[in-house]
């Protein structure tokens, strides 16, 4: 999302909004007092009004914050793989939303693209070291 789109957002006032599941194609969860953190970029909190997540990704998010709050970084990948199979987003802007932590009435998350949609695959033979970093000087692309 541009600023200016992100600009063109209340959210610094608090607004209702919805949490869509693509994969379900339903809302998730209503969320009212939504706010955009003015400290850290993309990072939204605000109160649930009404839940109607799935048992299990509801667990999930709970299993990524008890994996956060106590350091077990080696399986947070694979909770979080299984999160975003929900394709979770703020219906008003479309933004992704990721992180998600659910506290009692109160959810926080991060929005914006999902990390596999800005990262290359490393694994996948179409792309190689080589080819997006000089190898002597760290600069993007192949210089002769």
């Amino acid at each position: 999302m541009t600023d200016k789109k992100k600009d063109n957002l209340p959210i610094e006032e608090g607004i209702r909004d919805y949490i869509f599941c693509r994969k379900l194609n339903q809302r998730v969860a209503e969320i009212e007092h939504l706010k955009r953190s003015q400290q850290v970029d993309h990072y939204f909190y605000g109160k649930i009004v009404k839940i109607n997540m799935p048992p299990r990704l509801i667990w999930l998010i709970q299993e990524y914050d008890e994996l956060v709050k106590n350091v077990v970084i080696s399986l947070l990948d694979e909770v979080e793989e299984e999160i975003y199979t929900y394709d979770l987003q703020l219906e008003s802007s479309g933004e992704r939303v990721s992180g998600i932590s659910l506290i009692e009435n109160d959810i926080s998350f991060f929005s914006g693209p999902a990390v596999h949609d800005e990262y290359p695959n490393y694994g996948s033979d179409n792309f190689s070291i080589e080819e997006s970093t000089n190898a002597q000087n760290g600069k993007e692309g192949s210089e002769e």
